[in-house]
């Protein structure tokens, strides 16, 4: 497949993509890659993608059941533009573009799907930005000012940069996590007041003002929600992918009750995808702002990343799985595939 870029002749013998064949099986595999273009669509060379702990581990390992494999898979990537169409107007060829495409080598996407990383911006870091923009749809939900400290439970990638990102926003942050590699992370990354538990905490027992639980995990969210004052607010960011305790239902709603404490989702998709009247807040001004705080360095993300090659890609997933990889995230290097 020819395409023109810019009188350049670019040829796309092939496209290779990542898939889930079946349940705890991730395969890099070739498809045809069909290059005609309607008037709003580009096409773009992935350069770096990144793995979502949480979303796509839970596609891989089935959690809730009923996944229809194959399935393609992928959260988000920096890619350069290669072609445009004639409508296209904000894009050009060789601008580098931040998507939630998915671990595809080329890719067809939208005007409205796309928006320009920051000039000069690692591309290893640009697609990282796609972690703080899913807490940021709590803090701009939440009641809570930054005069009342914020506790986060769970240190993995969304944990990591939810504490880094209200830390930003100006609130006394305390985060905690059992594992101790992440806590050293989270330290280096510049939070101070972490923890191995909440029970260290208990001396701050109905001081905290908002409770954001990253982890999915069932004893963390009935732990938070006694240590938060009253009329304190609740925010479930981690995905609940399988039952991590046997909890009663009625003892969670008398702990609810009897603090008054609000619970909400929280699930980026609350927000629209792009801003809208009466509504400036939205998922792609949340990836903006997100990567250009990693540019000025207001969130920390030197090291907190390992870096594959796609064809490892059933390895890589399979330590993710099992919590065996050393950094908190994982990125995949398109631009060195054959290497």
């Amino acid at each position: 497949y020819n395409i023109e870029n810019g009188g350049m002749p670019v040829i796309l013998e092939k496209n290779r993509k990542i898939v889930f064949e079946y349940q705890k099986k991730a395969s890099l595999v070739e498809e045809i890659f069909e290059n005609e273009l309607s008037q709003n669509e580009m096409i773009a060379k992935t350069i770096v993608s990144v793995v979502s702990t949480g979303s796509e581990i839970g596609g891989y390992m089935d959690y809730y059941g009923g996944m229809q494999y194959p399935c393609p898979t992928g959260y988000a990537g920096v890619l350069e533009v290669l072609k445009t169409g004639s409508g296209i107007n904000n894009f050009r060829p060789g601008d580098l573009i931040f998507s939630q495409s998915p671990h595809q080598e080329y890719v067809r996407i939208k005007e409205d799907e796309a928006v320009h990383i920051p000039t000069g911006m690692k591309p290893e870091h640009a697609v990282l930005g796609r972690f703080p923009a899913v807490s940021m749809t709590t803090m701009i939900n939440t009641k809570i000012r930054p005069t009342e400290p914020v506790i986060v439970t769970g240190l993995g990638i969304i944990g990591l940069m939810c504490a880094q990102m209200m830390q930003c926003c100006g609130y006394n942050v305390y985060a905690v996590d059992p594992l101790e590699k992440r806590r050293i992370t989270a330290n280096m990354c510049g939070l101070k007041n972490t923890f191995s538990s909440l029970s260290e905490l208990s001396s701050m027992t109905g001081n905290f003002g908002l409770g954001i639980e990253c982890s999915g995990n069932d004893n963390a969210t009935m732990d938070l929600l006694k240590i938060l004052r009253k009329g304190g607010e609740l925010s479930l960011v981690g995905v609940p992918w399988r039952s991590t305790a046997d909890i009663k239902v009625n003892q969670l709603f008398r702990d609810i009750f009897n603090s008054y404490v609000t619970i909400y989702s929280g699930w980026e998709w609350s927000l629209p995808l792009h801003d809208q009247d009466f509504q400036p807040n939205s998922n792609f001004r949340s990836f903006i702002t997100a990567m250009e705080w990693i540019n000025d360095g207001k969130i920390n993300v030197e090291g907190i990343y390992e870096v594959h090659n796609p064809k490892g890609c059933c390895k890589v997933y399979d330590s993710l799985s099992k919590g065996l990889t050393e950094k908190t995230c994982v990125l995949f290097d398109w631009q060195n595939i054959d290497n």
